[in-house]
């Protein structure tokens, strides 16, 4: 896949992005209610650090069997009627999530919010193939309406401007609404309630997938989810194989950890964990499937480059990465342009790897040059990722393929010839 690299016309839109009120005053608003969120919860939170160390040795030492754990995770979802998948690229896993839905005549589906749709480009693909694919998270629905780009992992709305959102969401709803937050949430939560049961078929993604039960995991704060999964409708569930967890102990501590990190709180309002298609035991404890849920589910596990992040001995420690996105919200730049850092779905220091790797590297090429460095990415990382020795690594790939700014060229002959990267200046 050949990526047209254009330096000049991105980083010139950076800067127009940069004084742009709105977004700067909701990247404010954003910042300061999370500090002020995790300032407060953290200290009453004893074990949070023992916690990430914990997990993160797990997750490492996980990582060299990953594929056998997603093996694991494949076998008991099958023993209990789940239907599993694998998805070499973006393209195979649409035909499979395409071809599934279309068995089912399914032209509406409502989803839980997920990145790893958003990575293969889910909801495009099904719409030019005339299947109509709804979010439900209060944030996803916004962006969804703005045809907007993402600007955290887990709160993609979260630098558009209150007032932007009333805008598209008055027009949506068909009312005036205020630019207040709670106004606005109630009224799109009141759409989500009333929609969802129209679905043909419902679809989510994976916070975690436990190896050892083939469970699947779904935390939300909204209750969005347990709404969506909670329909009697054909379900189709998309993880990235960096998902499955080897234990649910292992899970617990993502799921004790992970509030923390993304929203500042103490827990997470709601888990769903659904570890098979449902079934009443009740009469003559004679096993009978399904009952009130879901009829048919599948699970699509994702690749996309992971194999290939697998195999790098330099890169492979990403896929412990949480995505938890604790490390925007430190970020110089992210507090600058929000999500606008890089061009594609992953944003940010660590959105500069899976870019590369789930995309290609020429797509992370603008990404790459924005990173200042500064390493505070790698203080926020629960998991302790080295982010800025990744980024050098990906920058020295780019060099070797000839990508990089015309600035940095012309610094590197000023320094070569002159011994100042501002020449005779």
């Amino acid at each position: 896949m050949s990526i047209e690299v254009n330096f000049d016309k991105y980083f010139d839109d950076l800067v127009q992005k940069s004084y742009d009120p709105f977004l700067q005053r909701a990247i404010v608003r954003a910042r300061t209610a999370y500090w002020d969120r995790r300032n407060k919860n953290f200290p009453k939170l004893k074990y949070v650090e023992k916690w990430c160390e914990e997990l993160r040795g797990i997750r490492r030492v996980a990582v060299d069997k990953i594929l056998d754990y997603v093996k694991m995770a494949k076998d008991w979802m099958e023993s209990r009627g789940i239907e599993v998948h694998w998805a070499k690229d973006a393209a195979e896993a649409n035909k499979i999530i395409y071809d599934l839905f279309s068995s089912w005549g399914a032209k509406k589906v409502f989803k839980v919010k997920s990145i790893a749709s958003e990575e293969i480009g889910m909801n495009e693909y099904l719409e030019e193939r005339g299947i109509k694919a709804w979010e439900t998270d209060v944030g996803a629905v916004i962006l969804q309406l703005m045809h907007g780009k993402a600007m955290h992992p887990t709160g993609v709305s979260i630098a558009v401007a209150r007032e932007v959102a009333k805008e598209y969401l008055s027009k949506f709803l068909g009312k005036d609404l205020p630019a207040d937050p709670a106004v606005l949430t109630r009224a799109t939560c009141d759409w989500v309630r009333k929609a969802v049961p129209e679905a043909d078929a419902i679809f989510s993604g994976a916070n975690a997938i436990v190896a050892e039960t083939g469970e699947i995991w779904v935390m939300e704060n909204e209750a969005n989810g347990r709404l969506v999964l909670a329909q009697p409708k054909p379900y189709v569930c998309l993880a990235g194989i960096e998902k499955v967890y080897p234990t649910r102990y292992a899970a617990l501590l993502y799921a004790s950890i992970m509030p923390v990190y993304v929203t500042g709180a103490a827990a997470i309002d709601n888990i769903t964990i659904i570890g098979g298609k449902s079934a009443s035991n009740d009469i003559e404890r004679v096993r009978v499937s399904p009952a009130t849920g879901s009829d048919e589910i599948h699970v699509v596990f994702l690749d996309n480059g992971r194999t290939a992040m697998f195999k790098d001995p330099d890169f492979r420690i990403m896929l412990t990465c949480l995505k938890c996105g604790a490390c925007l919200m430190d970020c110089p730049m992210w507090n600058t342009i929000a999500g606008y850092f890089g061009e594609h779905v992953y944003m940010g220091a660590f959105g500069i790897i899976w870019t590369a790797f789930t995309k290609s590297l020429e797509a992370a090429a603008t990404q790459a040059y924005t990173c200042l460095l500064c390493g505070r990415c790698k203080d926020m990382c629960p998991m302790g990722i080295d982010l800025p020795r990744l980024i050098k690594r990906i920058r020295q790939k780019l060099v070797e393929k000839g990508i990089t700014p015309q600035q940095l060229q012309v610094m590197a002959e000023n320094i070569i010839k002159y011994g100042s990267p501002y020449g005779l200046a």
